[in-house]
Order: structure tokens, then C-alpha cells, then sequence
């Protein structure tokens, strides 16, 4: 019965589940954290990726992205002293959606409808290649060939599929398949407020060449 949703975006479902959270205000009375989100985070995030903030269809994505920029590398662990690139995406697809994916990523690679980076939309997962093992990286694709991911090098950072090191690198990309999915339904309600915004917001320039992930 998942075969006729499984090309819609979970991001997409998410963001009809949110809606019915937020409608039901004794639901969302019951969760003990609720995201914060600043439209001039989203904003920002926008004019870095060069696209107009109304192509941002998921701000949850971005508030919970921008709590991890900067988080140093650490193989094996997930959390905001220290996260690998599978632990990254984990973190970030838990809270939003409820959905506990594989622990690797090679693992996640299994999970997903593969698309065209043509095709790919926000949410998606996307998987590198590195020292000869296949599917051994994964971030999360925004707009506009940019992704976040877990950076051995620089942390929680953003990068674009387009830049000659990416391109080379790249395996695949995809939407997790509906199948396999637990559940859609947000974890927490979302509520708008303005949050002070960091200055630089992401503190990269595209294009720079870094050293391979450590594994």
C-alpha cells in the first residue's frame, strides 16, 4: 500500500503532519520542547544558497540546521559536541519526523528512491564515495545543489554538488522510500519567534577542496 506515496517527498508529508499538529493545540500541549524558528534564519540560509526564501518549504529543516553549523567532526558519536556525517542526519531527521534511520550510510543508501541530482528536492539524502567505498558519506540536500553535512574537516557545514570535488565524488541521491517510514508525524509542534542571528551565519566559501572523510 506505500507503493502509490513512495515518490512523495518525506519532507512533503511532514510538512502536512505539521499542520495538523499545530491545528491541534491540545496535541501540541503535550510535547515538553517546541523548535524555534527565526524567518530571518530561513532568510539568510535563502540569499547563502541564491534562491528566494519562498523556495524554502521546510523551515523546521533550517532551525535545526542551524543549531548543529559548526559542530566539530567526531567518528562514532551524534550529538552537538562532536557528530559524524550518519549521526549528523540522524539527529536531524529524528525530532522532525520521528523516523530512526540506519545508523550508516551506506546503510541509509539502502532505504532511499534514487533520483537525478536534476530531480533532487529538499530533504532528500544524498551519498558520496570515498577511498573506494561505495555510499561511505551522507548529508541532507537543500536547494540549489547545496547540501549540509558533516564535514571531517570543518564540522556541520554546507557545500555544493556542483563543485568539482563533490561532482567527482557523488553516488546517488533520493527520498527515503515510504516503506520504510515508522512515522511522519512531527515529534514536536513549531512555533515562529524571532531568534538572534549568527554573524557569519555559515562561515564557508564554495568550492574549497577538503581532505576525505575519515570513514
Amino acid at each position: 500500500m506505500f507503493e502509490r506515496w513512495k515518490k512523495i517527498s518525506i519532507f512533503a508529508a511532514m510538512r502536512m503532519k505539521i499542520f495538523i499538529v499545530v491545528m491541534t493545540t491540545g496535541l501540541a500541549a503535550g510535547f515538553a520542547e517546541t523548535p524555534r524558528i527565526d524567518e530571518a534564519v530561513v532568510k539568510h540560509y535563502a540569499e547563502f544558497m541564491n534562491v528566494n526564501d519562498s523556495m524554502l518549504h521546510v523551515p523546521e529543516l533550517y532551525a535545526a540546521i542551524h543549531e548543529w553549523i559548526g559542530t566539530p567532526y567526531r567518528y562514532g558519536r551524534s550529538d552537538k559536541k562532536g557528530t559524524d556525517c550518519s549521526g549528523f542526519v540522524r539527529s536531524i531527521f529524528l525530532p522532525l519526523c520521528g523516523e530512526e534511520l540506519p545508523r550508516s550510510a551506506s546503510g541509509m543508501s539502502k532505504i532511499i528512491e534514487p533520483k537525478s541530482i536534476a530531480k533532487l528536492t529538499e530533504g532528500d539524502l544524498v551519498f558520496f564515495n570515498y577511498r573506494g567505498r561505495i555510499n561511505s558519506h551522507v548529508g541532507i540536500y537543500l536547494q540549489n545543489g547545496w547540501f549540509v553535512h558533516a564535514s571531517t574537516v570543518h564540522g556541520v557545514t554546507l557545500n555544493n554538488l556542483h563543485t568539482p570535488y563533490y561532482t567527482r565524488r557523488f553516488s546517488k541521491g533520493g527520498s527515503l522510500k515510504q516503506g520504510e517510514l515508522k512515522s511522519l508525524i512531527p515529534q514536536v509542534p513549531v512555533s515562529y519567534e524571532k531568534l538572534p542571528v549568527l554573524e557569519p551565519l555559515i562561515p564557508i566559501k564554495l568550492g574549497y577542496i577538503e581532505p576525505p572523510p575519515k570513514h
